[in-house]
């Protein structure tokens, strides 16, 4: 069942595509046999027409613009603080090198200056403080670190001795004790023993044995307590004194690392107060030099000799520079301009933006030399586009440089800040086929001219070159000495509509095809 169905869709979706195209070829072909009925076109009167001419043609561009020098020297607002200007030389004044065109009210950064004064005084005093305490503290740290030196070289000193020279020397002299005792125990048993045979013998007394007899418990006496003495010398004198020395010298290490640790940080607070102090100082310093420099700028000088010329307020105002006006930073004030070499500054459409190019040659007419004509060159053309001037914002205009090329002493006779009015020559031929401009009519795509056959006149397709005011250039589809309809438009409205219609057709059927496939 849905096979079926599938197949009936497809089989009517065939036959509704093929009654399109059967309608769409029907509509194309309509039209066209249509055309092909020759229509009568209305007389035209005989002043109607026109002569196809051969000449020279040329594109021009006409705008007006200002001359200005290309080279300013420009005269700037450096101050940094909204200020007025306090007195400017008059417009058109000659200045040389050096010399003061205007000066600036400079009192309040003047009191401003004195106020901070106070306060760089008192940075470099906490300064010059923090430098000698930081200096005080690495003397005190070397009277102190040199101190935990020399004591933890004692103590290695006390350390050493003890095991290197006192310990053996007590050794040897208890162990020298310890063999005399022995020795003198020896002798005085054998004494004993001796006496002891001479009172049985009855050569001596009872009392001389006794005699002996405690003499050698003395000598036993003396040698056990050499032997104690080292005996506590090997097993707990020296193992004491040594472990008691070593921490003595451990600790006077370890109390040198505190110290240089102390000595360390210390120095390091002191530094960092050191640098904050410096760095506070600086910027009070910076904001004086700051602040110097503002007052010297308040002074403006020329940097070469010329004429003066006051820069305007703004560029939407004919309002000029004026002593009490006020200024802001960076602000135009006056410019130097250079008489030998100038320019016109002109603002050209978007729209005929595309026939612009550097070094096309320009004609310029300045409104104050009369009929004086100058030559100029295309010099520099903006990437991008400005806002157009009052009242007309929403227009989109390239700024367009022209060099003039004039000669130094004839340049001098114009001035900047005249009018001109530059003609850009954006195209030339020298043998160019052309009609009038109202002789050619667009319909659709295409350039229609229409041509007297006899009593009769036809369309005809030209393809279209550069054009002036007056006149478009024919590249193709007309021959010099041809006649045409001067105003197609009036004596040829109603053959023109149904070209339109037949051309309007053909996109429509166009775009009904593109949409079937």
């Amino acid at each position: 069942m849905s096979d079926s169905y599938e197949k009936n869709s497809l089989r009517r979706g065939s036959v509704t595509k093929c009654v399109l195209i059967l309608l769409v070829c029907a509509g194309i072909f309509l039209p066209v046999a249509s055309l092909a009925i020759t229509e009568q076109l209305p007389v035209v009167p005989s002043d109607g027409f026109t002569i196809v001419s051969r000449g020279s043609l040329e594109q021009v561009l006409s705008q007006t613009g200002e001359i200005e020098s290309a080279d300013n020297d420009i005269l700037i607002s450096k101050c940094e603080w909204s200020t007025r200007i306090l007195s400017i030389i008059p417009e058109g004044s000659w200045v040389e090198a050096g010399e003061i065109v205007a000066e600036l009210d400079s009192s309040d950064i003047r009191k401003r200056f004195q106020e901070r004064a106070v306060l760089l005084v008192k940075a470099q005093s906490k300064l010059a403080d923090a430098e000698e305490d930081l200096q005080i503290q690495k003397l005190t740290n070397q009277s102190i670190l040199a101190a935990a030196q020399l004591q933890k070289r004692l103590t290695r000193l006390q350390l050493d001795g003890y095991l290197e020279a006192e310990y053996p020397q007590k050794l040897h002299s208890l162990e020298a004790s310890v063999a005399l005792a022995e020795e003198d125990l020896a002798r005085a048993e054998k004494k004993l023993e001796f006496v002891a045979d001479m009172v049985q013998l009855g050569y001596r007394s009872v009392s001389d044995r006794e005699n002996e007899r405690i003499n050698v418990l003395k000598k036993e006496q003396a040698y056990e307590l050499a032997e104690d003495k080292l005996k506590v010398l090997r097993d707990f004198t020296f193992t004491r004194t040594r472990t008691q020395l070593k921490a003595i010298a451990d600790e006077a290490e370890r109390e040198l690392e505190r110290v240089d640790l102390a000595s360390r940080s210390s120095i390091l607070r002191r530094e960092i107060s050191v640098r904050s102090r410096t760095r506070s100082r600086d910027i009070y310093q910076a904001y004086q030099d700051r602040l110097e420099e503002n007052i010297a700028a308040c002074i403006i000088r020329a940097s070469k000799s010329g004429e003066v010329i006051y820069a305007k307020v703004s560029s939407s105002s004919s309002a000029r520079i004026d002593e009490g006006s006020s200024m802001r930073y960076l602000q135009q004030i006056a410019k130097i301009p250079d008489r030998d070499h100038l320019q016109v500054n002109v603002r050209i459409h978007e729209s005929n933006i595309r026939l612009i190019q550097i070094g096309q040659p320009v004609l310029i007419n300045v409104d104050a030399k009369g009929l004086d004509q100058y030559e100029g060159r295309v010099k520099q053309i903006s990437r991008v586009p400005m806002a157009g001037k009052y009242p007309n914002y929403h227009l989109r205009e390239y700024r367009v440089i022209i060099d003039v090329e004039a000669d130094p002493e004839l340049a001098r006779t114009i001035a900047p800040g005249m009018t001109a009015t530059t003609n850009i020559i954006a195209a030339q031929r020298s043998a160019a086929v052309y009609v009038p401009l109202h002789s050619v009519v667009e319909v659709g795509d295409e350039h229609l001219t229409f041509i007297k056959k006899g009593d009769e006149v036809e369309p005809r397709v030209v393809t279209v070159g550069i054009s002036t005011d007056a006149s478009i250039e024919i590249l193709s589809g007309l021959n010099d000495g041809e006649e045409i309809v001067l105003k197609p438009r009036v004596t040829c409205a109603q053959h023109i509509v149904a070209l339109q219609k037949s051309s309007q057709s053909k996109h429509d059927q166009n775009s009904w095809i593109s949409m079937i496939h």
